[in-house]
């Protein structure tokens, strides 16, 4: 017998025995370390919102290698992953990053990332994104790979993005969301005009995409699958990664080759465009990590707030109305609101008639604000001494005073709002209620008589939120009422609000696993020691 065929068999036979793990059978990468650019920044991943500031300036580091891409792309690549979400970020620029004159040209963060990962021949496309920020602004580059084949990459990108976010309002009454489905057709044509400056033919293809950039990417793999062959391009040669990505499809499909992935407590964007409206993502679901977030769930207690003998103590402190009623897996009780608010008249067309058109003109305001403006906008809502909320509460008193005496018994806002919190209200009550809260808001010339300066909002702005803050009231107000009815058959008579209450105040804990940089971490932690697979001793002596 042949020795070294016996030496070489048998060393065959004890690694396919061996509890070696699939990773460990992975390729050695030999990587280069890059330098990514962060959107924001997070100082303490385990406490992310006590932490979270705008750093633009911050950077991280990850591996990258040519290699990832020897592998097809269906399968787990945790390496590729984590390198695909920092291109993500360094899409991610503002205008506070500054511009370049030339817009063919990649921001520089973003070309900072493409350098360092041997990219050139680049093209940059952006579209002005007035009025209703449909647009997607986009850079394309490539690199030949040892072997041969070229590899090109998509990165989306923003001009003045903020300004684009307002595409995610845009959900259409029919087919895949328009907003998302627009921009996908601006990338698509940039990578035609791309490949028909050049001929290529013999390529792969890499494209990345966070959360809005996720969805029209997700949109984008989906008609490039459904056109491989006039793209000339092997469905394990397209390597399409999303991150926190809305669902965005009317049509479910399940492209090994498209990684939707998400972090398992990533609850508001899972739901923002649901399954219930038509909605799917179109790629491979990857979680990098469980849905394991608790929250409490909460409902308000009206039994004093609804007697008007002892209201108006209650209305002057809210210490004591809200009251504790469990805990729950955050999804679950995602999954529980959503299936109420859709069963309640929140589906897709309602939303897309009633809800979207007074909600996207007043964020639209905020949206075209300039970055250091914006926070003055929300904070306009919400000030006692010189704001919105201030001049509502000092002329709803007035009004309590001088016209009922001080009666709330009496007052048509005060029994209007118990009417929501009971459950009871018609649409005649919401009417009413709304035309008095607009009433309340004023003129733009009240704030500065009554508060001694004018709002740091413009008066076209106020105009604007006076004409559409009522609309958007309006067309929620019987998903409150709703609320409220379910509440008092489920939890008693002297409570209300439970899944609107619950909502609002888990807010932050809803999103925390969409923050850019709690996502990294995940990532990171994901990527295996890759290990060189060695031949066992098998104490046989070669010849």
């Amino acid at each position: 017998m042949n020795k070294k065929r016996t030496t070489v068999g048998l060393a065959i036979a004890m690694l396919v025995l061996s509890p070696i793990t699939a990773t460990a059978w992975a390729t050695n990468y030999q990587t280069t370390t890059v330098t990514y650019p962060y959107y924001a920044f997070v100082e303490d991943p385990e406490n992310p919102w006590a932490t979270v500031y705008d750093a633009l300036d911050e950077t991280g580091t990850i591996e990258y290698s040519d290699e990832f891409f020897s592998e097809p792309s269906p399968g787990d690549h945790p390496e590729l992953r984590a390198v695909s979400y920092a291109l993500a970020l360094a899409g991610y620029e503002n205008q506070a990053d500054g511009y370049p004159a030339d817009p063919s040209n990649p921001y520089p963060k973003l070309k900072g990332l493409l350098d360092q990962l041997g990219f050139s021949d680049y093209q940059s496309w952006d579209i002005a994104s007035e009025p209703d920020g449909h647009s997607m602004g986009a850079t394309i580059g490539r690199k030949t790979l040892s072997s041969g084949q070229e590899l090109i990459v998509i990165a989306p990108r923003n001009y003045n993005y903020m300004t684009e976010w307002l595409s995610n309002f845009n959900v259409g009454a029919s087919g895949d969301h328009a907003g998302f489905s627009e921009s996908a057709s601006f990338i698509k044509n940039y990578f035609d005009q791309y490949l028909s400056a050049r001929s290529l033919a013999n390529y792969k293809l890499w494209v990345v995409g966070y959360s809005r950039g996720g969805a029209v990417i997700d949109l984008f793999a989906k008609s490039i699958n459904e056109n491989l062959t006039d793209y000339q391009l092997a469905p394990d040669d397209f390597y399409a990664y999303t991150f926190g990505a809305p669902r965005a499809s009317l049509v479910e499909t399940k492209y090994a080759n498209i990684h939707d992935v998400k972090d398992g407590n990533d609850l508001i964007l899972g739901y923002v465009f649901p399954e219930l409206w038509g909605f799917y993502n179109t790629g491979t679901y990857e979680e990098i990590h469980p849905a394991d977030l608790e929250i409490p769930t909460s409902v308000i207690n009206i039994a004093d707030l609804a007697d008007s003998s002892r209201a108006m103590n209650i209305l002057s402190d809210n210490e004591g109305l809200v009251e504790q009623v469990s805990t729950m897996n955050g999804r679950d009780y995602m999954d529980s609101w959503l299936q109420f608010v859709n069963n309640n008249g929140l589906t897709r067309e309602y939303f897309d008639t009633e809800v979207k058109p007074p909600l996207s003109a007043i964020m639209k305001l905020y949206q075209t604000r300039e970055l250091d403006k914006q926070s003055e906008f929300t904070g306009f809502f919400s000030d006692t001494s010189k704001g919105l909320a201030g001049m509502v509460a000092g002329n709803a008193f007035m009004d309590l005073i001088m016209n009922h005496s001080g009666d709330l018994s009496a007052f048509p806002a005060y029994l209007d709002l118990v009417k929501i919190l009971k459950g009871t209200a018609t649409d005649a009550d919401i009417d009413e209620l709304v035309v008095i809260l607009t009433g309340y808001m004023g003129e733009y010339a009240d704030y500065e008589a009554n508060f001694g300066e004018a709002p740091v909002v413009s008066e076209l702005e106020f105009t604007v939120l006076k004409d559409n803050l009522p609309k958007l009231i309006k067309a929620l107000a019987p998903l409150l009422v709703a609320d409220a009815a379910y509440t008092q058959i489920n939890f008693g008579e002297d409570y209300s609000l439970y899944y609107t209450y619950t909502l609002i105040s888990n807010a932050e804990n809803l999103v925390i696993g969409h923050i850019p940089e709690s996502i990294m971490p995940i990532l990171k932690s994901l990527i295996p020691e890759r290990i060189v697979p060695k031949v066992p001793d098998t104490g046989i002596v070669k010849e």
